[in-house]
């Protein structure tokens, strides 16, 4: 059955099929699922392909200077970027370079809530869709865009910011220890401070067992920060990441509205341009 233009409920050029907007409701249904399919699909490729630039970057981060006290410095000593990268493979063989690996892998979780909750913010703010301008209109919908940006940012931090705690504290510790030089000492795994009586990972008791490193995948190292330092240790410098997070953020997505703004006009500009030379 084809339904006239005049009876096409959103009023499209041509006939209506309902088969077809049977379909198309069934797609606008599965949209937001899509969405997230494809944000956590994209953020797994891209958390796998640079974990170990990432691990490489904590550790050079968490290295306090050469002329600081001993007591406070990490059981490491890198150069540079290369020189951290050529002495984790020595000393702790690859798979160092994928320590925190889970607790990134579950950081997917604030891209599947960030982008989708973006779009359904900036739906209401400004109703376009991601990507969507009017181009009826000139400019950018400043407002809308930088409220649903700050908003949707700070409830997917807020939400899932635990992650980051536990990808360092694993990335922070080494693997083993391969020689008895004060580069071999694990950190935060063998300190001997008041309530941690533990021996660097590797060493061996007196039983001749080897000691393994004291954070031990996601669920034991949660266990472990929970008992010795309470579920506010899970958001340790949560406020200086927002500081760093956000403005990023709204960086990103102005930019990236701004220029996709600029594209549409400019193609729409351009057709019109073709059809006025057109005979």
């Amino acid at each position: 059955m084809i339904i006239p233009k005049k009876c096409c409920p959103h009023g499209s050029v041509g006939t209506y099929d309902p088969v077809l907007r049977v379909h198309a409701d069934k797609m606008e249904d599965n949209k937001w699922l899509s969405h997230i399919t494809a944000s956590v699909t994209a953020g797994a490729c891209s958390t796998l392909a640079t974990n170990p630039i990432w691990v490489i970057k904590t550790r050079l981060m968490s290295q306090a200077s050469a002329r600081s006290i001993e007591q406070h410095r990490a059981p490491w000593r890198y150069k540079n970027t290369y020189d951290a990268f050529r002495k984790m493979y020595k000393n702790e063989g690859f798979f160092a370079f994928y320590s925190g690996l889970a607790p990134a892998l579950l950081g997917l979780t604030h891209v599947a809530i960030q982008f989708p909750l973006y779009e359904y913010l900036k739906l209401k703010f400004t109703g376009l869709e991601m990507g969507q301008s009017n181009e009826a209109e000139e400019g950018v919908h400043w407002s809308g865009i930088l409220s649903a940006t700050v908003l949707s940012k700070i409830c997917a931090t807020s939400a899932t910011y635990p992650h980051e705690v536990l990808r360092t504290r694993l990335q922070t510790q080494q693997k083993s220890l391969p020689t008895h030089s004060s580069e071999g000492v694990s950190f935060r795994g063998g300190l001997s401070e008041f309530g941690h009586h533990t021996r660097p990972p590797g060493t061996a008791s007196s039983d001749g067992m080897i000691n393994l490193p004291r954070y031990r995948g996601v669920l034991k190292t949660c266990k472990i920060i929970l008992q010795e330092e309470g579920w506010r240790a899970f958001y340790n410098g949560m406020g200086t990441n927002m500081v760093r997070a956000v403005p990023a953020a709204v960086t990103t997505m102005m930019t990236y509205e701004t220029l996709r703004s600029w594209h549409q006009r400019l193609k729409v500009e351009g057709e019109e341009i073709k059809r006025g030379r057109s005979p």
